[in-house]
């Protein structure tokens, strides 16, 4: 259990880390897409619910963790390898359905969808990588 929250904690941190410099990265190389984000259907005011941002990858990084641990047998080949297969298998079965709801029911653009998805592919393949090195 101890190692097992470590492991959480270690790939929470580093997904906070890699969100982050993406975050800041999108704001600079696609200002435009930015803009999108001032549409009505976002929050104007979200200060109230921005913890929620800093919180994610330790949710995505536990729910990642038990994923791992009943099926990373399935996966084989090199540490990156693993890692990029855990992150395409939680794009297609968890992310794809999810942004095809959110695409259909909301007013943003086919490219703000295509880089969340990135950014949940990003995202996974790091916390992954920490679980194949840490719980191989």
């Amino acid at each position: 259990m101890k190692n097992t929250a470590i492991t959480i904690l270690a790939a929470g941190f580093l997904v906070l880390i890699v969100s982050l410099a993406l975050l800041y990265s999108i704001i600079y190389f696609f200002p435009t897409l930015m803009e999108e984000y001032y549409n009505p259907v976002f929050r104007s005011n979200s200060f109230k619910t921005d913890w929620l941002f800093y919180v994610h990858p330790f949710v995505l990084s536990w729910a990642l963790s038990w994923f791992w641990d009943r099926c990373k047998g399935l996966f084989s080949g090199s540490v990156l390898l693993r890692a990029a297969e855990v992150a395409l298998a939680y794009a297609a079965v968890a992310m794809v359905p999810v942004l095809w709801l959110t695409f259909s029911a909301l007013d943003i653009s086919g490219l703000m969808v295509l880089t969340w998805l990135a950014y949940a592919i990003v995202q996974s393949f790091f916390a992954a990588l920490v679980f194949a090195k840490l719980n191989p």
